[in-house]
């Protein structure tokens, strides 16, 4: 892989924590030119009015159900898009937290409205279509003129008059503060602004997507496998003593670092030493670094050459 490759992958990765976020402030304004590509004399027509078909049983939905089922869908395409090892569960664990929270929106909507409807009432609306009343209209029959004072004139039903409600509940509305007040830290919040607590039904779905404990364990286990497998290959290096696939040992008859596979205790490296010389531990060698290996081998290598000026330098052991 090249260096650019290496690089984009990078980006992409260190990105992909912040596709949710993006996705939702991206939505507004990415929505109006997608419409545009889709709508008739689009160039995506054709997708378009295959999109319209279930673009149209979707926006039947009343709004219990249409909230959990976007929210699913929107976590599940992240969590793909993202990699996670978790994509169903991601989509489960949004769309139930959609649920209290578009009551949540929907009862702070109904507060707005003045109490004429219920929660309930906008939530289960079909297609977020307006919620009216019918109220009948009655007139006096005849002319009341001449009518005498003890006599109770005749009433007829002049037909109904419907009064809206509601203009309904759109997805739109879950995005928007329906009240105005103020945050914890005392600015205003006008009614009708972007409302940053619509980022929970994706946030608990980015929750969702994130591995279990055996996953975590087994991609641990994997990673391991990789770095094994790198550092095999690493060790075919000149700057390693140990050939694996000749199974040739170097002597260390200049001293220097050793290097090769276990751990700083599995005593897995075959070494050849002389007369006189002393090992040290990998836990020295790090304390002597501060904590580092890499310091702590500069240091030893410093030290060994100025107490033996013929012994392997650091540039020697990197040929």
């Amino acid at each position: 892989m090249g260096f650019f490759d290496k690089a984009i992958k990078n980006i992409v990765k260190k990105a992909k924590p912040m596709l949710p976020v993006a996705a939702m402030f991206a939505a507004p304004y990415l929505a109006p030119k997608l419409g545009g590509f889709l709508a008739a004399g689009g160039k995506g027509a054709g997708l378009g009015s295959l999109l319209s078909g279930y673009g149209t049983k979707f926006g039947a939905m009343p709004m219990m159900l249409k909230a959990p089922v976007t929210s699913g869908l929107t976590s599940y395409g992240l969590a793909r898009l993202m990699g996670q090892k978790n994509p169903e569960r991601a989509a489960l664990y949004s769309a139930l937290t959609a649920v209290p929270f578009s009551f949540m929106k929907a009862n702070s909507m109904a507060n707005a409205l003045g109490g004429d409807v219920s929660a309930m009432d906008l939530l289960m609306a079909p297609g977020g279509q307006p919620i009216t009343q019918t109220i009948p209209r009655f007139g006096v029959e005849g002319n009341m003129k001449g009518l005498p004072l003890n006599v109770m004139p005749k009433t007829q039903y002049l037909g109904d008059t419907t009064r809206t409600l509601s203009p309904g509940m759109k997805l739109s509305d879950l995005f928007r503060t329906q009240q105005a007040g103020k945050s914890f830290l005392g600015a205003d919040i006008p009614a009708g602004s972007f409302d940053i607590k619509a980022g929970l039904p994706l946030l608990a779905g980015l929750t969702g997507g994130m591995p279990t404990e055996a996953q975590t364990e087994e991609m641990m286990r994997e990673k391991e496998k990789k770095r094994m497998a790198q550092l095999y290959d690493m060790m075919k290096n000149p700057y390693y003593s140990y050939v694996p696939d000749k199974f040739n040992f170097t002597p260390y008859e200049t001293g220097g670092e050793v290097s090769g596979p276990g751990g700083p205790k599995d005593d897995a490296i075959n070494a050849k030493l002389s007369d006189g010389e002393f090992v040290m531990t990998a836990k020295a060698v790090e304390n002597f670094g501060n904590g580092s290996r890499i310091k702590g081998a500069k240091k030893m290598y410093k030290m060994m050459n100025k107490l033996d000026p013929e012994s392997e330098k650091p540039s020697e052991a990197m040929v």
